[in-house]
């Protein structure tokens, strides 16, 4: 019988978000297939994981690291594959193998975990409906100003990556086509310096050029607006009080001030009176 490709959800951070799951797959196959073999050393290292056979396969040798770990798992052994952090193939190496596994009728299982686009979405405060995610936007300015004005015309939520040299030019490139269009983003999510941007473009551009936080990893969403009623008439004193729940008032106040504008002080005042406290 042919082994089964485990596609496992590896931590986007702190290695203390890796499944009970994941780490007992990671111990017991044969031989674990990572985008970066040192990165995933250290991770086997934290688990004290140890005797399966690591190696490599990334977006340069992918072809032919699939046709060797083909053979393995037609052999019966078992395999599994890690990105560098969080699932998987989403914007990662891997497809062409789980295509010849399929084609080869080798059995694949995901084993699902750590996520930066629903770790962003599960504290994301602005409106995200029918988020689509687009991966890391194209390097080539002509490709890449073409899928920001495509993101900026759909009325629902994009999500997508960035990397810390391009985030100013991309934020000053959403600001021109839509200067209103609210954005949340998340920074080294989960790690050391993790940290939180919410407001239009235009204002995070100013915020983060006069800052140190042009550095780590980034994903950002573009909020999603109705044909209909206005983003702006999101219920404000929900929003304020679910936000009360989870943060301190100075950053609900300096997110209200964002979203809603006004006096940063009242908003301050009305989130540490709120009752949830």
């Amino acid at each position: 019988m042919p082994g089964t490709l485990h596609v496992v959800a590896t931590p986007i951070g702190n290695l203390e978000d890796i499944t009970r799951r994941a780490a007992q797959v990671l111990a017991e196959v044969g031989t674990i297939a990572a985008e970066d073999t040192r990165r995933t050393g250290i991770l086997l290292k934290h688990l004290g994981v140890s005797g399966a056979n690591l190696t490599a396969l990334h977006d340069h040798n992918e072809a032919a690291a699939a046709e060797r770990l083909i053979a393995r798992l037609k052999d019966g052994e078992d395999v599994a594959l890690v990105s560098d952090a969080g699932a998987p193939l989403i914007a990662d190496p891997g497809f062409r193998l789980i295509q010849r596994c399929w084609s080869e009728r080798v059995s694949v299982v995901p084993v699902p975990g750590a996520s930066a686009l629903t770790a962003l979405l599960s504290v994301c405060p602005i409106p995200a409906g029918q988020p689509r995610f687009v991966g890391f936007l194209p390097a080539k300015p002509q490709a890449r100003q073409a899928a920001l004005e495509e993101a900026c015309r759909r009325s629902s939520a994009t999500l997508f990556l960035e990397a810390p040299h391009r985030l100013l030019e991309t934020l000053r490139a959403i600001a021109a086509l839509a200067p209103e269009r609210p954005l949340f983003i998340g920074r080294e999510m989960t790690k050391k310096f993790e940290s939180y941007y919410c407001g239009c473009a235009g204002d995070l551009a100013a915020e983060l050029a006069a800052g140190d936080a042009l550095r780590g990893e980034f994903t950002l969403l573009i909020g999603s607006f109705d044909a209909g009623p206005n983003p702006q008439a999101v219920d404000k004193e929900r929003l304020a009080a679910a936000l009360a729940e989870e943060l301190p008032p100075a950053k609900v106040a300096r997110l209200m001030t964002r979203l809603f504008g006004g006096a940063r002080a009242a908003h301050y005042a009305q989130a540490v009176a709120d009752p949830s406290r």
